[in-house]
């Protein structure tokens, strides 16, 4: 347990000290290619919004 604050504290036996979330793990899958095809989707580099 890492206490963060200033003061000490004791955890005594039986304490709840913790809490656990479980979330889903996405197993994502690869297509190698050799090549992309340009897109107008592509146009004016990474993160561009088309805005001035």
């Amino acid at each position: 347990v890492w206490n963060r604050g200033q003061q000490a504290f004791t955890i005594e036996p039986g304490e709840r000290i913790a809490q656990m979330v479980i979330v889903p793990v996405v197993q994502a899958e690869f297509n190698i290619v050799e090549d992309f095809t340009a897109t107008e989707r592509g146009t004016g580099g990474f993160g561009h919004s088309g805005r001035q």
